[in-house]
């Protein structure tokens, strides 16, 4: 039995050492197996993180714009009154009621105006006088157009 009992010792001794053997390239591939999961598992946290942040930001950008939205469709209500008083006020009436109302204005009477023309005699008793009497091209006449006063009338129509 001595042959037999040669190769149950050879074998025995070279169990130890193959187990041994086995259980450390056993550890050192699941010790790699094991980083490398517990780095995808990081990987995939850290990626739904980053997701939610980047919904919430977009909520938070969209909620912005849709505010932003609603200010400019006021502005533009706003605007378009604005355009339509400016209109309003703009108005030869009303441009008129408000001067005589807030500035104190008035329309002239027919003996407050004065017409220039080159050629036109100077009537007697007017307030206004040629500075030159010698240029007749310059003269100031009175353009009181009146009914009651006809002799002012036929004075200007002479004088053309």
């Amino acid at each position: 039995m001595a042959i037999s009992g040669k190769p149950n010792s050879r074998r025995a001794s070279s169990n130890h050492t193959d187990v041994g053997e086995m259980f450390a390239q056993r550890f050192s591939v699941v010790n790699i197996y094991v980083m490398v999961l517990l780095l995808l598992a990081a990987g995939v946290i850290w990626s739904g993180i980053k997701t939610a942040e980047t919904i919430q930001q977009y909520h938070q950008d969209y909620k912005t714009l849709q505010d932003m939205k609603k200010q400019q469709r006021k502005l533009q209500v706003e605007y378009q009154r604005l355009l339509i008083e400016q209109q309003t006020f703009s108005a030869t009436p009303q441009i008129a009621s408000r001067a005589v109302a807030e500035l104190g204005m008035y329309s002239p009477t027919l003996k407050d105006k004065l017409i220039i023309q080159p050629g036109a005699s100077v009537i007697e008793g007017d307030t206004f006088a040629s500075a030159d009497n010698d240029n007749s091209d310059t003269d100031i006449a009175n353009t009181d157009l009146s009914p009651e006063n006809p002799s002012i009338s036929e004075a200007i129509e002479d004088g053309q």
